[in-house]
């Protein structure tokens, strides 16, 4: 796994990457989701959000990010990230 992957993925793990945690810094209001307009967090990404859906199912069916990191070989989670278009977002 590239440097840059394994990066992403332990910001996955943790909550904490750019597109996320970038209001804090930024004195913002957080971002909401293009997709359903809620705010943006790891879990909405990779768990709830209802636009991306499709998407999720075609890669895994979890429940809870601690089910996903638990259950879902990493390079399947940044395929899911790839193909969402949050790739290089983070």
């Amino acid at each position: 796994m590239s440097r840059y992957n394994s990066v992403l993925i332990n910001r996955l793990c943790i909550g904490h990457f750019p597109l996320t945690r970038s209001h804090i810094l930024c004195g913002d209001d957080p971002s909401a989701c293009q997709l359903c307009q809620f705010p943006v967090s790891v879990r909405h990404i990779l768990v709830e959000c209802v636009g991306l859906w499709d998407i999720s199912t075609k890669y895994f069916k979890v429940s809870s990010v601690a089910e996903l990191f638990q259950s879902v070989d990493n390079s399947i989670i940044i395929n899911f990230i790839k193909e969402a278009h949050f790739y290089h977002q983070m």
